[in-house]
């Protein structure tokens, strides 16, 4: 009998020290825990991320000349040079983007990507350089065919396989560009042939180096065959604007 009653006695100490440090543990001061991100806050960075993303890859395809201007690394997007006929949808993304950042508190972050819209909505209005300045369209030219390269000295052959797509666009696009010029003033002659001498030996002298690393003979035809193409399809452009020359 003592010893049960001894038993039982350790039994209640032992619980009663375990609902006093529960009763402790409850009365200690939890961890200080971040403040709630407030859902506009929230919303309003969900929204910010969505436009430079769609903006970054809307540049890769359009306008691969801005995309290395604001440093943005190189994507594996299909180049599409603007004409008249999609001129009006790539505007009104630009528009829509921009409606987007009006729901954006200002930030160096958003106000910076509102001034980049905006500078190239400037450049699609009537008196905007894509229709008075045949240079902008050299510019993105070589710009699309300098993307795959990615800074890289020599490419293998898929990348050339990538430069070739795009120098097939070349013809294409600069005949969408005589379109969208043809109420552009004659450009500086002398400044205009030169700019597209350097950029034909670019396409013919310093492309062509930068593939030596693909030893595909039939994926280096290929190359020869669309470089050849559009460098002259930049003596055509020439003529078109600067005929006298």
């Amino acid at each position: 009998m003592t010893n049960r009653i001894a038993a039982k006695a350790g039994l209640l100490f032992m619980l009663s020290a375990l609902a006093l440090l529960g009763a402790c543990a409850a009365r200690k001061p939890s961890s200080p825990s971040a403040p709630p991100v407030p859902k506009s806050t929230r919303q309003s960075e969900a929204t910010l991320t969505h436009v430079e993303t769609f903006y970054s890859q809307l540049l890769a395809v359009r306008r691969p000349d801005l995309a290395a201007s604001y440093g943005l690394p190189p994507k594996n997007e299909t180049f599409e040079p603007l004409s008249e006929s999609d001129l009006p949808s790539h505007v009104e993304d630009l528009n829509l983007m921009l409606a987007d950042l009006d729901r954006v508190p200002p930030s160096l972050r958003a106000d910076s990507l509102r001034m980049r819209l905006r500078r190239e909505l400037a450049q699609y209005g009537p008196d905007g350089a894509i229709r008075r300045d045949p240079m902008v369209w050299l510019d993105i030219l070589q710009a699309a065919v300098m993307a795959p390269l990615a800074g890289k000295p020599i490419v293998d052959c898929d990348e050339t396989r990538k430069i070739e797509v795009r120098l097939r666009t070349f013809p294409e696009a600069l005949r969408g560009a005589s379109v969208l010029l043809r109420n552009a003033p004659l450009p500086e002659s002398a400044l205009f042939v030169q700019r597209i001498a350097r950029f034909e030996f670019f396409l013919r002298s310093d492309l062509p180096a930068r593939t030596d690393a693909c030893k595909d003979g039939r994926r280096l035809a290929e190359f020869v065959e669309a470089d050849t193409l559009a460098a002259a399809s930049l003596q055509e452009f020439r003529r078109s604007l600067a005929p006298g020359e």
